[in-house]
């Protein structure tokens, strides 16, 4: 994610993909950009829109200002279906969780994927933990283990080797 704009770490904190079961072809976002109560839809817009497009490129996202005298949230799913949200006295964290409760998968759900996901990794993969098994070489059997943990043999270090050539060429 580029961090270029308006407050860009606010924009990609806490994005996590939620699909949920249902396929949501697009929805509609209709606001009021007046003052006071109405007004709250401009923070969902500014920052959780954005986050919703990165992480669901596949949604498409209408917005229509001052339409209608009450903001709400259309989701038109893949069966036919509408999901109504009113959004009208939400912050925007409210919208989100209301969301994510209604169309979002639930912790369990994303716990179970999360690990499948660990099982699916190969041993021979090593990395960051969250991705592989391993992070490290050093982890598998058989292999040097780290500079940093155990010091290696002198006849390893490239210092040795050099001193060695140089001492050879003399």
């Amino acid at each position: 994610v580029p961090l270029d704009g308006l407050h860009p770490t606010a924009r990609c904190a806490g994005i996590r993909p939620r699909c949920g079961p249902v396929g949501i072809l697009f929805f509609l976002l209709n606001l009021c950009s007046v003052f006071g109560e109405c007004a709250t839809g401009g923070k969902f817009v500014f920052f959780n829109i954005p986050q919703i497009q990165y992480k669901n490129p596949w949604v498409q996202i209408m917005m229509f200002k001052n339409m209608t005298p009450t903001p709400f949230l259309r989701f038109y799913l893949d069966s036919g279906e509408q999901v109504l949200v009113d959004v009208e006295t939400k912050t925007n964290k409210e919208i989100v969780e209301h969301v994510r409760k209604i169309l979002g998968k639930s912790e369990e759900t994303l716990e179970r994927e999360q690990q499948e996901r660990q099982q699916l990794s190969h041993p021979a993969n090593f990395g960051p933990r969250k991705y592989c098994l391993r992070e490290c070489m050093c982890q598998v059997e058989g292999q040097v283990p780290c500079p940093g943990l155990v010091a290696l043999p002198k006849e390893m270090t490239g210092k040795y080797r050099a001193a060695l050539r140089a001492s050879a060429k003399d």
